[in-house]
């Protein structure tokens, strides 16, 4: 990766801890406000889109289907809170200790078998080295968590375990998983350094940089800002919002 002027980008060096919750805490009693209104958004988009695949299922309104919802990098839970607003199980996970016994108190939630209720599980996973076997999901969320790996890779490839397959991945139309994932976009100015911004970001990419990352992991790739509207490749917001289906 370099510069518009051609100089070397220097990546920082991955940080384990990322104590989300004490992070969000500090916002909330700055602003009043509790999860970042970008990361909000971004949320909102994939439980409304969770929302409009329930009234697209083919049997509804006689039968209710909602999905069943990985949320990869949970931090403190609120996200997993919004999606499970229209999913039947939502299960995040994060490496960070604190923020999972955070969102665990706040947020776990079992089904109540009287009434339809979503359940919430929480688990302290680390997805650079999980060996045992994991269920598939219908949607997968990986909200600001790519920046923070050095080795993205191991992303891709837990994504890829969580995804429906029948004799390979499925395609769009059949039931395939739908999994988004975000990152800084460094074409935005605010963000056009040298190094990253955040010192917690290992790197920050260009959408294009991203795109074609995203791309050789999966056939099917649409970017978007955090709204979910799609853009170009010349996008300069600051965060890409990225939609994919079909892992290759």
């Amino acid at each position: 990766m370099t510069t518009k002027d051609g100089k070397e980008y220097k990546e920082n060096p991955e940080n384990k801890v990322k104590d989300q919750y004490q992070r969000n805490l500090a916002m909330f009693l700055r602003s009043g406000i509790f999860l970042h209104p970008t990361q909000r958004s971004m949320y909102e988009y994939v439980k409304d889109f969770a929302r409009d695949s329930v009234l697209k299922h083919p049997q509804y309104p006689k039968y209710i289907w909602k999905p069943k919802v990985c949320d990869i990098g949970c931090g403190s839970g609120l996200g997993s809170n919004i999606l499970s607003q229209e999913a039947d199980f939502v299960w995040g996970i994060d490496r960070d200790e604190g923020s999972i016994n955070f969102a665990k108190q706040l947020f776990e939630r079992q089904k109540n078998n009287i009434y339809y209720t979503p359940q919430i599980a929480f688990d302290l996973i680390d997805i650079e080295d999980q060996p045992r076997t994991m269920m598939e999901f219908d949607t997968i969320v990986a909200i600001e968590v790519i920046e923070h790996i050095n080795d993205y890779q191991k992303l891709f490839d837990f994504i890829k375990r969580l995804c429906k397959k029948k004799n390979g991945y499925l395609e769009p139309g059949m039931g395939a998983t739908n999994i988004f994932i975000s990152s800084p976009n460094r074409n935005n100015p605010s963000l056009d350094n040298d190094h990253p911004k955040n010192k917690y970001h290992v790197r920050e990419w260009r959408i294009g940089e991203f795109y074609d990352i995203l791309i050789k992991q999966f056939k099917y790739v649409t970017v978007m800002n955090e709204k979910g509207e799609p853009v170009d490749l010349d996008y300069t917001g600051p965060i890409i919002f990225a939609h994919c289906q079909t892992p290759l």
